[in-house]
């Protein structure tokens, strides 16, 4: 079980040392999701800026995609987090290219100084993975660290 409080530290000092990276393979560490990314949106493509595989713990970036190839397009289109602990069984994503292949996603939105959102931070794996209510909440406190961090801005 993620322990909050002590969570969002361990985060906010890997930050403080910007080390995105480490940032990433930590949040992964309190999950069974196999991946763990941060990506950029850039109009209808999604840049991976960092990406953790705990079975290929080298692979640092993946290749561009299609925002639509990927369930980062329901974080986009809501501006807000989404999950699925089973895409078979979530009507939300019917028919969408990755329902099969990617059968568990949580992303959070990462946004501006403006509010204004510009990429996710998600776990992702090919098996159904149900995520904690404590897992989401400490994605979505640290996502304005990590745009702090990453782009250089000042508030939180």
């Amino acid at each position: 079980m993620v322990n909050f409080a002590d969570s969002l530290r361990e985060l906010r000092s890997i930050l403080v040392r910007q080390d995105i990276r480490a940032a990433v393979i930590f949040l992964n560490g309190l999950t069974e999701h196999r991946f763990t990314s941060l990506y950029q949106f850039d109009e209808e493509t999604l840049h991976n800026i960092c990406f953790f595989d705990r079975e290929n713990p080298t692979q640092e970036l993946t290749p561009d995609i299609p925002v639509m190839a990927s369930y980062c397009v329901f974080v986009r289109n809501s501006c807000g987090t989404f999950t699925t602990p089973n895409s078979l069984l979530d009507d939300r994503v019917r028919d969408h290219p990755k329902q099969q292949a990617v059968q568990s996603y949580c992303g959070v939105p990462l946004l501006d100084e403006d509010s204004k959102m510009f990429g996710t931070i998600c776990h992702f794996d090919f098996r159904p993975i149900a995520i904690s209510n404590a897992n989401v909440a400490l994605m979505e406190a640290v996502a304005p660290l990590i745009r702090q961090i990453a782009y250089g801005t000042t508030n939180q």
